[in-house]
C-alpha cells in the first residue's frame, strides 16, 4: 500500500468517505447557481452534456444519464420550455431530432461554471501546487476507471 504524505499507510477503503464528502460538496456548491438559472439538478446534468457535443440524440443523451427515454424527454422539454435547447430534424432522416442548446442555454451553462470556479478556487487557494498536482492525477483515473467501469454501463455519466 502506498505511503501518505505523513508517511501513514493509505489504502482505497480511506478514500471512499472524502469522496463521498467532496460528491456531497460539489452538489451543495451547484445547488444557488443551479436554481439561479431556473434548473433542477437533473436537468442542469442534461444540459452540461448536450453543451459538451458528446450526445445530441435523444437516445444518447439517456443513455449517458442512466435514465429512461420518458425521463429524458421530460427534461429535454423542460430545458426547451425555457429555451435553452432546441430540437431540430436529424440531418439524414428528418423523423429523428438532434438536440442542440441555445446561446441561452450556454450563458446559463456559463453562469453556473464560473459561480462554482470562483468558489473552488477561493477554496484551493494556499494547498501546494504538489498536492493538487497528485489530486488532479488521482481524480482523473478515478474517472477514468469509473467510466470504463461495468457500473458505468448502467448509467454512471463520465465527464
Amino acid at each position: 500500500m502506498p505511503a501518505s504524505a505523513t508517511g501513514s499507510v493509505v489504502s482505497e477503503t480511506d478514500l471512499l468517505e472524502p469522496i463521498r464528502d467532496v460528491s456531497h460538496a460539489v452538489i451543495h456548491v451547484l445547488g444557488p447557481p443551479v436554481s439561479a438559472a431556473g434548473l433542477a439538478p437533473s436537468t442542469f446534468w442534461h444540459l452540461h452534456y448536450l453543451e459538451r457535443g458528446e450526445e445530441r440524440h435523444p437516445g444518447d443523451l439517456a443513455r449517458r444519464m442512466g435514465v429512461t427515454p420518458a425521463a429524458c424527454t421530460s427534461a429535454v422539454d423542460q430545458l426547451v420550455g425555457r429555451g435553452y435547447v432546441v430540437r431540430r430534424p436529424f440531418p439524414s432522416d428528418r423523423r429523428q431530432v438532434v438536440l442542440e442548446v441555445t446561446p441561452r442555454g450556454r450563458r446559463a451553462l456559463g453562469a453556473v461554471w464560473r459561480q462554482f470556479d470562483r468558489t473552488l478556487r477561493g477554496v484551493l487557494a494556499g494547498v501546494p501546487s504538489r498536492d493538487l498536482a497528485v489530486t488532479a492525477r488521482t481524480l482523473r483515473e478515478i474517472s477514468d476507471r469509473l467510466r470504463t467501469s461495468p457500473a458505468h454501463e448502467g448509467g454512471v455519466p463520465g465527464p
